[in-house]
């Protein structure tokens, strides 16, 4: 389990737009987390802490985790957020790329390992700045969102660690510390939710919830968006538990009762009734949910790179029978089908490793790539012909057929041809 596997393949933090808060009212605090994501493998684990014989018998805190992935073969089960028995929680965000401080002279650490670490050992937002002034860790495209019982919160960004306890506080996929008016951040849902937030609240249950439902997310696509959010009561070391924006459900944690029944994991969507949207999301083609999916085009983007290498050696060897006035085949049909296998590739490379092209176009990437699946047509559609008048090499249409026209459908199918 390592989150900068997670990390590797995801694009602009703010396209995501995951939120979490922290309110105070009266002395009691709610800290509200949705997580947005595409997953269809959520699940709630339980960890029970652990007890160090000895001459002073110590105790680490158990804990319950929320985790999320994809199945694709480059991400772990990661856990996103969770509370344990001392009321401290934390939440994993993503942000945009930039500056990564790291102190030399001090033990590296996973991040992964570190959020273990510090859910076990952890009470409060002090201890967790202490032990993270004596080691080197931190995401490097991501921040950490850390809050215990008494309203205290700190957030570890990849070159910044700074804490506060304002009677509320609330981020999203961006890099605060580096803002110097959080009302300008250009997520609109993390403002609908400060503005809130802003206006007071009685610190009801239900006031909380009305905050983590107004910074929810569902969009057009297929009804995706926010997976599930999460409101921690930790005085009362309580977790309720919402599935696929809708919070018309809850399901609620007792840690201390839950966590006693020992370690396990449950399927998260086991726990809620029917959701269709969700059923939209997991039926829905991709490459990230489907693995078989993922090596098909994999293996299709090698048959391209084998057959491009090939074609590169014919114009090779024909340019220079051609120089030297020795007849040699038409230079057109490498030209083209070089073209067409590097084309292939470059969107099977973009399809492998960018989500975001599945749910908002190719346009998700770089603007100039929405041109690419039409590029591929007229170059395939151009080399098609040409083979078909050749008549020596009517009998390779075939391969070529079997080789573009599935991944042709297949954009077709995400919506990537117009």
């Amino acid at each position: 389990m390592r989150i900068l596997a997670v990390l590797a393949i995801l694009l602009p933090a703010w396209s995501a737009a995951c939120t979490a808060f922290t309110t105070s009212h009266n002395g009691r605090t709610f800290i509200g987390c949705n997580e947005d994501s595409w997953s269809i493998n959520a699940n709630v684990r339980f960890e029970q802490g652990l007890v160090t014989p000895g001459l002073t018998r110590s105790r680490t805190y158990g804990t319950i985790y929320f985790a999320n992935y994809n199945g694709h073969p480059t991400r772990a089960m990661a856990d996103q957020l969770g509370m344990n028995e001392a009321g401290l929680v934390f939440d994993f965000l993503i942000v945009d790329h930039g500056p990564v401080k790291r102190r030399t002279g001090l033990p590296a650490v996973e991040t992964s390992d570190a959020i273990r670490h510090i859910m076990r050992t952890c009470a409060t937002v002090q201890e967790v700045e202490a032990y993270l002034r004596t080691v080197n860790t931190g995401p490097a495209v991501g921040q950490l969102f850390i809050c215990d019982a008494h309203g205290g919160y700190l957030v570890l960004e990849p070159d910044t660690l700074f804490t506060g306890n304002d009677p509320w506080f609330a981020v999203g996929n961006w890099r605060t510390s580096k803002c110097s008016d959080p009302s300008t951040i250009p997520i609109p849902r993390l403002q609908a939710g400060r503005q809130l937030l802003m206006n007071g609240n009685d610190g009801s249950l239900e006031d909380a919830e009305n905050v983590l439902s107004t910074m929810t997310a569902c969009r057009k696509k297929l009804g995706e968006g926010t997976l599930y959010s999460v409101l921690f009561d930790p005085a009362e070391l309580k977790a309720h538990l919402y599935f696929y924006h809708d919070f018309s459900e809850r399901i609620t944690f007792d840690l201390q009762e839950d966590i006693a029944k020992g370690d396990r994991t449950v399927d998260m969507a086991s726990l809620f009734g029917p959701r269709p949207e969700y059923d939209r999301l997991k039926s829905y083609i991709t490459p990230f949910h489907q693995r078989w999916l993922f090596w098909a085009l994999f293996g299709v983007a090698v048959l391209a790179l084998i057959m491009g290498t090939v074609n590169l050696v014919q114009l090779i060897s024909r340019s220079v029978a051609t120089l030297r006035g020795r007849k040699s085949g038409s230079l057109i049909t490498p030209v083209l089908s070089g073209l067409a296998s590097a084309t292939l590739i470059a969107l099977i490379g973009v399809l492998l490793m960018q989500e975001g092209v599945f749910y908002f176009g190719l346009g998700f990437t770089h603007p100039a790539l929405v041109w690419l699946p039409w590029v591929l047509m007229v170059l395939v559609g151009a080399l098609m012909v040409l083979r078909y008048r050749e008549l020596i090499a009517r009998r390779s249409l075939l391969g070529y057929a079997l080789l573009y026209l599935p991944v042709i459908g297949l954009l077709g199918y995400w919506g990537m041809m117009w």
